[in-house]
């Protein structure tokens, strides 16, 4: 194929349509940065939409994006059928000549052999660390990832830590991978003023100065680590500052709630999902953010509170020390004592915090979506 003619991209679109959560956000943001940049080639993602269901709202409005439905089997009957290994190729389905088929989502479906599919996986967290992930989702993933790797001419991940781990674990994936990091959208995150801060903080019930944390509760994100650090800071700064906890409930929470419930009687706020557009003012509203997080394949939140101009204690493991370089706090995620040490250390030090604000933000801008966008778009044109 003539790689000056347009090209015909379709994308795997499910995960655009339900509450969007890592995944999700990340295909969303690519793909609007591509369809700004790229006017040439014909993008249009599908998705499954069973008959009688009202189409929902295109996520991505732009003149070279389409939406493309199958109404005729709903979703969770194609995942039987691919679970039971029956072929039924998506390229059949769907109808109508491809250039490249991308799945955005670790796993690849079927498709012709003559089809050119590109994939997109995260990490490798389910084989790195099994007991954070859910059993159905785990063995899901260890039955399909391998063959995606198998099928898939390029695989994209999200960083070096990521591609590292693929390739450890996937051999085959040795001279495929090409990482297109996430970044956050500076027209949105950055350091908000104290008006739309007030607003945001109010809606939430937060009267006081207040160390955040932003993502699901569950074992993964060393919420329970949180929760000890900041029960053990003195009692001046327990007093005077509030802990945020935002986000939804994980999976495996019984201990987390449990750990809530003991420490009742301390200033522990849960906002439950936050809307998108209330996160930056939360972020810059908070003297600190932590993130001890026993694993991240690139670790968002960090990156979000950065820009938004908000100090960060992170954990040194995985992707995060790729994100945060050297504007924030670096801690083992497995000892508490030092992340209720380094909370201290920053609402202690009005001159510490200006400084890692200062390089959070210059940090924060190494990140952009119009690079990533700009570097799958060569990806895509030097397709022959």
């Amino acid at each position: 194929m003539n790689h000056k003619s347009s090209k015909k991209i379709l994308i795997e679109g499910n995960s655009l349509f339900q509450k969007r959560t890592g995944v999700g956000q990340y295909t969303k943001r690519l793909f609007e940065s591509l369809a700004r940049l790229d006017k040439k080639n014909k993008y249009t993602f599908f998705a499954f939409l069973f008959a009688g269901k009202k189409l929902p709202q295109d996520p991505i409005k732009a003149n070279n994006v389409n939406y493309q439905y199958v109404r005729y089997i709903p979703g969770r009957v194609y995942n039987k059928i691919l679970k039971a290994k029956i072929n039924l190729k998506i390229d059949k389905i769907l109808g109508g000549n491809t250039d490249l088929f991308i799945f955005p989502n670790f796993v690849a479906w079927p498709t012709s052999k003559s089809a050119r599919v590109w994939s997109i996986i995260y990490d490798a967290s389910y084989l790195e660390h099994p007991e954070y992930s859910d059993k159905k989702n785990r063995d899901y993933l260890i039955k399909f990832v391998g063959k995606t790797v198998e099928r898939s001419e390029k695989i994209i991940t999200i960083s070096q830590n990521a591609k590292k781990e693929i390739e450890n674990h996937y051999p085959l994936s040795k001279n495929k991978i090409e990482i297109i990091s996430p970044a956050v959208d500076y027209k949105e995150y950055f350091p908000k003023n104290k008006t739309e801060v007030t607003k945001v903080i109010n809606k939430y019930g937060i009267d006081k100065n207040y160390i955040l944390y932003t993502g699901t509760l569950e074992p993964r994100k060393n919420i329970l680590g949180i929760l000890e650090g900041y029960s053990a800071l003195p009692k001046n700064i327990l007093s005077s500052y509030t802990l945020v906890l935002a986000g939804g409930k994980g999976w495996l929470d019984e201990e987390i709630e449990e750990k809530l419930a003991e420490l009742k009687e301390l200033n522990i706020i849960r906002t439950g999902y936050v809307a998108d557009e209330d996160l930056p003012a939360l972020y810059s509203g908070a003297t600190v953010f932590v993130y001890p997080s026993f694993y991240e394949g690139f670790g968002m939140p960090p990156l979000e509170a950065m820009a938004c101009g908000t100090p960060v204690i992170t954990s040194n493991n995985s992707s995060l020390p790729e994100v945060v370089g050297e504007a924030g706090i670096m801690i083992d995620a497995k000892d508490t004592g030092a992340l209720t040490k380094s909370i201290e250390k920053v609402i202690s030090s009005k001159k510490l915090q200006n400084e890692m604000i200062k390089k959070g933000i210059v940090q924060a801008k190494k990140f952009s979506w119009e690079e990533s966008a700009k570097k799958l778009y060569e990806l895509i044109q030097s397709i022959e």
